[in-house]
């Protein structure tokens, strides 16, 4: 994280705010009862200022930020519009006055520590705060650190979200940018995967990629007496994954030999840190459980990396990687699609071969497609093994 200094007092700020805020911003703090002055607030905004209340309610922050955002069209200035409309496209215009306008309302600003909201009054518990807003869990100082309410409202707004997970009887959500898992069919395919190992307990597994933290939860439900290792390139996944985890279990996620892990009923989850496949991984493994992006198309943005793999090279190099990270008689639980059509399941087959794995066992299932001019796709759970 970049810090920033404010009347003699460093905040951190988080990577994906890096554009927004950072050394050369003015800020501006207030009381509690200053934070009433809408006026002052607003004049502070226009004249290019960050607002930060020592302490507020919730309340007073989303009168705030209702009358900014019914607002913001006052406080975007003639040399940006005549920008916008310069644009070629409708679509563009849009985007760009949207973007505009987020800047804007990104001026209200919250302070956080790693567990709870600490410019709200109520102190609202977020634990590993940092890591919803993209930072290593294990990379986080514990100082105080910044963040748009925009964000907040919205990370919120994701964490309420719930799917209900028909193989684990209970709901999941997802922080911002992680994907939620809608697909029960692809779940049931992995349940039934686990179902036929032939060892069921004492295992090294490690969910790879785990995004909500779907396919963990049902490693614990499938095994015993495990380690269960879960990791993802983007820290927020890792987050959400705990939360998950957390609410499912009844227990907190604690240091141990410097590794975050929490007991269940029946297994260990252990945190791994935040990396690209095995970049951040020691141990070796029993099983390896992985749900790869199946849409053969380059990712934009960190919400599009769990969806889209460019000419399957992320698939290419976990399948290249993981062959060094089984044990003996090992194997790795994986599902994919014919989404990019059938060609990309060929490349896919050869990159198996090509790595020396056997297919144990093909499971599949057709489901009804998201993607636009498309009704129908094959899905399918592969067990591999050396």
């Amino acid at each position: 994280m970049n810090t920033v200094r404010i009347k003699g007092k460093d905040y951190l700020v988080p990577g994906i705010f890096a554009d927004l805020i950072n050394e050369d911003s003015s800020f501006s703090i207030y009381s509690g009862k200053e934070f009433q002055n809408q006026s002052k607030i607003f004049k502070e905004i226009r004249s290019g200022k960050y607002i930060i209340p020592d302490q507020a309610e919730r309340s007073s922050f989303e009168r705030i930020y209702r009358t900014l955002s019914e607002r913001t069209d006052e406080f975007i200035s003639f040399d940006q519009i005549q920008q916008i409309s310069k644009m070629s496209f409708s679509r563009n215009i849009k985007t760009g006055y949207d973007n505009f306008r987020s800047k804007i309302l990104d001026r209200l600003l919250l302070v956080a520590e790693n567990d709870k909201i600490i410019s709200l009054t109520e102190y609202p518990e977020l634990r590993f705060a940092a890591s919803f807003c993209g930072e290593d869990l294990y990379e986080y100082s514990g100082s105080s650190f910044l963040l748009p309410y925009r964000f907040y409202k919205d990370l919120t707004r994701s964490l309420a979200e719930k799917v209900y997970i028909n193989e684990l009887q209970s709901e999941i959500c997802a922080g911002m940018n992680v994907l939620l898992p809608r697909s029960q069919e692809t779940t049931s395919l992995f349940a039934g995967a686990m179902d036929l190992s032939k060892i069921k307990s004492d295992l090294k597994i490690i969910d790879m990629g785990c995004g909500s933290g779907v396919l963990t939860m049902l490693a614990d439900k499938k095994f015993e007496s495990c380690d269960i290792y879960f990791s993802d390139i983007l820290p927020e996944s890792s987050a959400s994954a705990i939360y998950n985890i957390e609410k499912s279990c009844g227990n907190n996620f604690i240091p141990d030999a410097g590794i975050l892990s929490c007991d269940s009923e029946k297994n260990r989850f252990l945190c791994c840190r935040s990396g690209d496949l095995f970049e951040k991984i020691e141990n070796k493994f029993d099983l390896i459980i992985f749900n790869p992006p199946w849409i053969d198309s380059e990712f934009r943005n960190r919400s599009e990396r769990a969806l889209n793999d460019k000419d399957q090279k992320l698939m290419e190099r976990f399948l290249k990687q993981a062959k060094y990270m089984l044990n003996k008689e090992g194997k790795i639980i994986f599902a994919y699609s014919d989404n990019s059509g059938e060609k990309a399941v060929e490349k896919l087959n050869t990159f198996i071969d090509e790595n020396g794995y056997n297919t144990v066992l093909e499971l599949k299932d057709k489901i009804q497609s998201r993607q636009s001019g498309r009704k129908w796709m094959n899905i399918f759970v592969k067990i591999l093994s050396l």
